[in-house]
């Protein structure tokens, strides 16, 4: 079947109602490279169909490996904290008592007030507009972030062509003079607002995980680790506060 006929059958199989025009409008878009999850406004994230449009990244399925992890720790978290929430799969995949989501996108925030909305979780979660943790006073069970881990320019070369044309880059890229620093300041962020005994779990750069997994320990985390994603790639930091 030629690739506009399988997105016509995709799109003509959705909820929704839309005119012939639109559905070739949608076909020619695909064929030019945009992203099929923008177009249709979801894309499926650990068995629900979350809402998403260009204001946010399109969830990846490493990125359910990290909620399957964290799930895998049989813990009750309480509190949760996800930096960067972008469309609140994470969030939303894991809040049972209290969540608080944070994103320096407000744009962003009003996708996952969207997802909390269609997930009937608007009364669990608080959003907040900011950077990484700067104000936040609060303390938390459990802290997670998929945040930007890529270096604008060094490691450009190994992002996606579609990705770094349609994905929004402030989700994506931070400049490589301000990596370091960046990371450095939100680790010391996360280990004032854990509790005592709270986790860290964060999505990073396969070749930037070893080297921060050192930060977290000069800084004073217990139980650091790096885990690989299904590819065997360094994909995931975890770290316990003591």
């Amino acid at each position: 079947m030629e690739s506009r006929d399988c997105l016509n059958v995709s799109l003509e199989n959705s909820l929704y109602s839309i005119s012939q025009k639109t559905l070739d409008s949608f076909s020619q878009k695909f064929l030019e490279g945009f992203p099929f999850a923008y177009l249709t406004r979801f894309s499926e994230f650990y068995f629900r169909k979350f809402y998403v449009d260009s204001r946010v990244l399109i969830p990846r399925n490493e990125t359910e490996l990290l909620v399957d992890l964290i799930k895998q720790e049989n813990t009750e978290f309480k509190s949760i904290c996800d930096v960067g929430v972008g469309s609140g799969v994470i969030l939303l995949s894991l809040v049972t008592h209290k969540g608080f989501g944070i994103d320096i996108s407000p744009d962003a925030l009003e996708v996952t007030k969207i997802n909390a909305r269609r997930f009937r979780l608007e009364n669990s979660v608080t959003l907040h507009q900011g950077d990484r943790l700067y104000g936040v006073s609060e303390k938390f069970d459990l802290i997670v972030s998929n945040p930007p881990y890529i270096k604008e320019s060094s490691h450009r070369k190994l992002v996606h062509n579609q990705v770094d044309r349609y994905e929004p880059h402030m989700a994506l890229f931070l400049k490589d003079d301000d990596y370091e620093e960046w990371f450095l300041t939100f680790f010391n962020q996360v280990k004032t607002c854990l509790n005592k005994d709270g986790l860290f779990y964060m999505e990073g750069h396969e070749l930037e995980l070893e080297h921060q997994r050192d930060l977290l320990l000069q800084l004073g985390f217990d139980d650091v680790k790096v885990i690989k994603d299904y590819a065997g790639l360094n994909r995931f930091i975890r770290a316990k506060r003591g």
